[in-house]
């Protein structure tokens, strides 16, 4: 069971650092939008992809919270 924890503690801990990257990659690409720069397909890209990090985070911790007993 401890196993279990911890490879998802791991996991939860990688999907967050790439969330936090994404986070930061979408920022810089909606100032270079404001500047009129051509990037709305990369930020269209961006997005989805901070959409499907989310879903994976919710799914890991609701995964992480089952495998805790109830206290």
């Amino acid at each position: 069971m401890e196993k279990v924890k911890s490879v998802l503690e791991r996991r939860l801990e990688v999907v967050r650092r790439r969330k936090e990257a994404v986070l930061r990659e979408e920022a810089r690409l909606i100032r270079l939008a404001r500047q009129k720069k051509d990037v709305a397909m990369v930020l269209a890209k961006v997005k989805k992809e901070k959409l499907a990090l989310m879903a994976e985070e919710a799914k890991v911790l609701r995964a992480l919270k089952q495998s805790t007993p109830a206290i």
